[in-house]
């Protein structure tokens, strides 16, 4: 049997060799080997085996089920594992309670924990039974046995079967895409998923140009916002480029050089269709007045609290994203020298990229405010190497803690705190509306081009256009307010020069 393994989280796109499941449940590989036995399914029959992640996932979720419904007789409970589990025969032994109750004991399968149950005399004897080699082990294994009227019981819940032979193909490319960032990995196996279940699981070996041209005509079809399963612009040319990179890696595998190498001119889709398709909402995000007022208005009463208007505060002062927010260190903030360290080798940042940034000339109510989480954690004794924003069981006084405090492995408190800043607005804010509140301000601010580009580096854009194409972009209200505003200069604002002023303005430039 298997432990209910709630906080293991896998991709479900992804493949996983018994190593790789082993270092994510902690388990042995003869764990995993019971696992098969219960009913994992692998994806394919060769060894070593390797498993699809979501077939794993549906088979723990299974077997946590298990915990809810009546033990089987032939089934002991263990506590360990928290599931019911069926011992072998040979580890069954009958014992007596102290009221002298007849009781029957074993070793679990899994943890090899010993395992009790309260039984009778006659349970008793047919466990002690199935020990007997002439016995069938249909006495112990009663449940998987067909009723005599041919009607078959199901004895528990079953995990949905998937089996792929390209997995063992995309496990290999799981290898080639160690060069990827996580995230750009899981968004490539996406594509990929897709590409495989609209082709009903077909084999890439035997993949054909006709194939392409039906994932082609999909893609156009759900770029169609009427429908159900519709894609924004921007997904549809990613997906067609994440499966590009892959085929035209895939060609180059033994097996598979015989595909069709023109495959990239079947996936193209015609603008015109992308032009129709669901473009990206315009994002929502305060000005800094705002944010100012939202940051004001959260609550402070406790670290959690205190926590969160941090977290707020910093996303705006720095142009942080959530992800790098919740992996920073105490010592990425320098107050004295108003600076951000941000450590791609430290903290988990959008491809690996380590920049200083300079805290943004916004409202002193930011700065003050990260000044004094920094301040606080210093006196309830955090050092440098501990997290800048520490899960809530570290909240409290470090005295006696001499282990490093682990920086938060998921955005979930950067979410929250955002949350909690926006709980009484009409629009709520996610937190990447601090960079594009930084962005926009940029173009408010009546900067220099030097400034300006000293700005956009500052976020960690290699350029202005970057900063310009998809931050602060301006809102359809405001465009129409500005350009109004235009119409309210006429030609006779245009100041008139005379014929001798012309002539002196002349004579100045040239003695200059």
């Amino acid at each position: 049997m298997t432990k209910s393994y709630k906080n293991v989280h896998l991709k479900k796109d992804r493949v996983y060799s018994v190593e790789q499941l082993m270092d994510a449940y902690s388990v042995t590989a003869n764990t995993v080997s019971n696992w098969v036995k219960e009913g994992l399914v692998t994806s394919d029959a060769h060894h070593p085996y390797l498993f699809r992640g979501a077939v794993v996932v549906a088979f723990h979720k299974s077997q946590r089920l298990l915990k809810a419904r009546k033990l089987l007789p032939s089934q002991f409970q263990c506590w360990t594992c928290q599931v019911p589990v069926k011992p072998a025969p040979e580890t069954i032994a009958k014992i007596r309670a102290e009221n002298g109750r007849p009781m029957l004991q074993a070793r679990c399968p899994s943890c090899l924990s010993k395992v009790q149950k309260i039984t009778t005399e006659t349970d008793c004897d047919k466990f002690l039974d199935c020990r007997n080699p002439n016995t069938p082990m249909d006495c112990y294994r009663e449940e998987k046995t067909p009723s005599r009227g041919g009607i078959w019981i199901n004895g528990g819940p079953q995990s949905p079967i998937y089996s792929s032979e390209n997995d063992r193909i995309i496990h290999k490319w799981q290898g080639y895409a160690g060069r990827y960032d996580e995230k750009t990995v899981v968004k490539h196996l996406a594509a990929i998923r897709y590409f495989e279940q609209f082709l009903s699981g077909k084999s890439f070996r035997t993949l054909r140009i006709d194939d392409f041209t039906a994932v082609r005509d999909d893609l156009k079809r759900r770029a169609n916002v009427t429908s159900d399963d519709e894609l924004s612009a921007s997904s549809i040319k990613h997906t067609i480029s994440y499966l590009g990179l892959f085929f035209d890696w895939l060609i180059g595998q033994e097996g598979f050089r015989r595909l069709p190498r023109d495959f990239r001119g079947y996936l193209v889709v015609p603008k015109a269709v992308i032009a129709k398709s669901a473009q990206t909402k315009q994002k929502d995000f305060p000005s800094i007045k705002e944010a100012e007022q939202i940051l004001l208005g959260m609550p402070s009463g406790s670290l959690t609290e205190m926590r969160s208007r941090a977290i707020f505060a910093l996303a705006f002062l720095g142009a942080l994203r959530a992800d790098t927010l919740a992996s920073l260190q105490l010592q990425h903030v320098q107050i004295e020298q108003r600076l951000i360290i941000q450590d791609g080798g430290v903290s988990r940042t959008k491809g690996g990229k380590s920049i200083t940034i300079f805290w943004f000339p916004i409202a002193r109510t930011f700065e003050k405010i990260v000044v004094e989480w920094v301040e606080r954690l210093r006196q309830l004794g955090f050092g440098d190497e501990d997290a800048l924003f520490p899960d809530t069981k570290w909240l409290k006084h470090k005295a006696g803690v001499t282990r490093q405090i682990p920086v938060m492995t998921t955005t979930h408190a950067v979410s929250d705190a955002f949350k909690v800043a926006c709980r009484e607005l009409a629009v709520p804010y996610t937190p990447h509306a601090a960079k594009h509140t930084i962005g926009a301000e940029r173009d408010v601010r009546p900067l220099t081009h030097q400034e300006r580009k000293a700005w956009s580096l500052n976020m960690g854009h290699e350029t202005e256009q970057i900063t310009e194409r998809h931050y602060g972009t301006m809102p359809e209200d405001q465009r129409f307010e500005v350009l109004e505003n235009i119409g309210t200069y006429g030609a006779s604002d245009v100041p008139q020069m005379t014929d001798e002023d012309k002539i002196a303005f002349f004579d100045a430039v040239v003695v200059t």
